[in-house]
This record gives C-alpha cells, structure tokens and sequence, in this order.
C-alpha cells in the first residue's frame, strides 16, 4: 500500500503539478480563446492562452458541436479533430498558435476516437461551423477516448449568434456545450454568426480589435466580445483580411511581471484539515478543484474561503487553485 501510494504521488506530481513545471496543465473554462475560425480555404483557426501551459499538456479542437444536451452526440458525431500537444517549453500567458489545413505545425495531430469518428483533422464547413476545444476530464496529457469524457474550454461558432442548434441534426449546428457560457463578459462560448437562426452563418470570422492589455481580464474581455468580431464570406474581403494580416504572435498584458503566479506565496489551511479549508495570499481565483488519489475529481467550487470537504474520506487529495495568471497544485491531507 505505502509503494502504491508513492507511486501516485510521483505520478500526480507530474500530471497535475503547477503550470511552472514540466507537468500537464489542467484546463479552466475559458483559459483559452480561438478567435479566428476560417472556413473558406485554407481552413484556419487560431487560439490564445491565458494561463502558462506546460510542456506536454494535449487540447484538442474540433468541428464537431454538441446535441441540446451539451454533450457530443454519443452515436457519434462524423466529424474530425486535433490533438494539440504543448511543445518544449509550454506555452506563456498570451501566446497565440495558429492551425492551417494545409500546413499545420507538427504540434497538432489529427485525432479520432470513438465518438468523434472522422479520419482526418476538422474540416470547416462553408454553411458554418464551429471550433470547440477541450480536454480529456483528469488527463491533461491526453486520452485515447478524450470525447467520453470531455471537459470544454472554449466554443467559437459563426453558424449562428446563439446556441439553439442540435449537432445530430446537421454538423454546422451546436448547442451550448456543458460548463461554458454565452452571456455576460468574459464568457467561454463566443457565437459571431450572420443571425439568431442555427444556420445564419458567416463562412469565417475574426477578431477586429487591440492585442495590447493592461490584464488578463482586460483581453478576457474584449476577445470574447461579439461587438468586437466581423464576419465574412470571402477571405478577400478587406474587412476581413485586415484584421486578420494584422494577428500577431502573442498578445500583450502589460502588468505581468516576470513571475506570474507565486506558488509560494498560495497558502492552504488549515493542512491537514477535518471539514473545511480555505486559500489566502493571491486575488483573483477563479476555480478551485479537488482531485482523489485516483485523479477523480471530487470537488469543483469558486468558494476559496471555506472549501466544504466533510463528505470527503479521510486521506490524500490534490488542490488544483486556478487564476487569471496561472495555477498550482498542492497537497491535502483529510482527516
């Protein structure tokens, strides 16, 4: 039992570490943005991050939406994906990486499972489409299944301005995916269609606006703002082939320092703790999330003063404590 549960906490280490460790980097709703989505050809789509993102760590993107349930159609969707893996080096808070059809950088790799069944990568459709990210619910590294058991970060769609759409009645239709929102700023569903009907579409969308920001919040904010997108249906369209020669490499926020996020400066008590415990020393969390020491997650809550774990067993888990400009791990002990 004693190499056993060594054995997991070497592992978990690596899996579920901070994001300024080569460990793979658990994703946060809306910790990505794809503010890009080209379906004229080339198909192209671009994301941003903004939150560190280690070395290892697999996304994936799709064309494929979800049924009025929220969840992928489980019969099967017919659709394609890729698997982007972090490279050397992770990503930093701002970057931005690009997929093209014709030429995708060898961090993305098709993918294809049970459920999302296409042979090759996404093919965007000109009646509209969408881009939806997730990963693979307690394995950043990536999953074999990842769509089984999938935890949405982000949907950008320019097949429509809402959400009303059932992907098993067309592929350019989604309904709005579990866990994600479509309204209020920030919000981690963006939908930049021609119009409220589940097909008035646009064949590709793009950000029109600054890459430069004072915060997080700040880009939060205006890359996820409707208002702040044009739409076409041709790739030669000045309105729309400006802003896109204008993307850059990374967006700017000008008040991060050098170090992000201070893990040292997290502080998790009472440690070990018999009912409840709380989180001070950093402003801005967004998430906190408890995990087993099988990496079930077993808690999901936005409340860092009093994180309520009575119905927990007594033992091991993992705190995973999620901001604005990164996140950490650390251990609890369960009495």
């Amino acid at each position: 039992m004693k190499t056993k549960l060594l054995s997991f906490i070497c592992i978990a280490g690596l899996m579920l570490f901070s994001t300024k460790t080569l460990a793979q980097t658990t994703l946060a709703p809306g910790d990505i943005v794809v503010f890009w989505n080209q379906a004229d050809t080339p198909d192209k789509f671009a994301f941003a991050t903004f939150v560190n993102i280690a070395a290892g760590t697999v996304i994936y993107f799709t064309d494929s939406g979800v049924v009025p349930s929220g969840s992928f159609d489980p019969l099967g969707t017919g659709e394609g994906a890729v698997a982007y893996t972090a490279p050397a080096g992770g990503l930093s808070i701002g970057d931005i990486v690009i997929w093209d059809s014709t030429a995708p950088a060898p961090e993305f790799a098709n993918y294809s499972d049970t459920i999302i069944t296409g042979p090759t990568g996404p093919a965007l459709s000109t009646g509209g489409d969408q881009v939806l990210v997730f990963q693979a619910t307690g394995s950043p590294g990536g999953s074999a299944n990842a769509s089984s058991n999938p935890n949405f970060i982000f949907i950008n769609s320019n097949s429509s301005t809402m959400f009303a759409g059932d992907d098993s009645n067309s592929s350019t239709e989604t309904g709005l995916p579990t866990g994600l929102t479509d309204v209020g700023l920030p919000r981690t569903a963006l939908a930049v269609g021609a119009g409220a009907g589940p097909s008035e579409e646009f064949d590709n969308t793009v950000y029109n606006g600054t890459y430069s920001f004072a915060t997080v919040l700040d880009a939060k904010t205006a890359l996820t703002n409707p208002a702040n997108y044009v739409g076409s249906n041709a790739i030669t369209d000045g309105a729309y082939s400006l802003p896109v020669s204008f993307i850059p490499n990374r967006i700017t926020i000008t008040t991060l320092s050098t170090d992000e996020f201070d893990v040292n400066s997290v502080k998790m008590y009472p440690n070990p703790a018999q009912s409840h415990f709380s989180i001070s020393g950093y402003d801005y969390i967004n998430e906190v999330r408890v995990y087993d020491v099988t990496g079930k997650e077993v808690i999901k809550t936005n409340v860092v003063d009093r994180v309520d774990i009575s119905q927990l067993n007594s033992g091991l888990y993992l705190v995973n404590i999620i901001s604005d400009e990164g996140q950490v791990v650390k251990k609890l002990m369960k009495q």
